[in-house]
């Protein structure tokens, strides 16, 4: 759980958590970590019930794309660049007034 933990905290999710989102996280996660550490093997519920708390945290990529959220690599926008050097050859047509 505490890869878990860590990897969020660098997550693109990790910039629209507010404090009840981290709290609900640090939640879901010591349920989990309880559930999978307490020496018996999983009930059948345990373990849906632990996905469907991560699910409403938006963690898996499958989530996302069911709220419409399309998570980009960092890196150059094409459609940025493209806006830009449109704005650019916009400014240079135009006359001083």
């Amino acid at each position: 759980m505490a890869d878990l933990w860590n990897a969020v905290q660098t997550s693109c999710e990790a910039t629209f958590y507010g404090e009840a989102d981290w709290e609900r996280l640090r939640l879901e996660l010591w349920y989990a970590n309880a559930a999978m550490t307490c020496g018996r093997p999983l009930s059948g519920n345990t373990w849906p019930t632990i996905q469907h708390g991560l699910t409403e945290l938006l963690i898996s990529p499958a989530a996302k794309r069911r709220c419409a959220i399309e998570v980009r690599p960092t890196g150059p926008d094409p459609d940025a660049d493209a806006a830009l050097a449109m704005v650019g050859r916009y400014r240079q047509r135009l006359k001083p007034v």
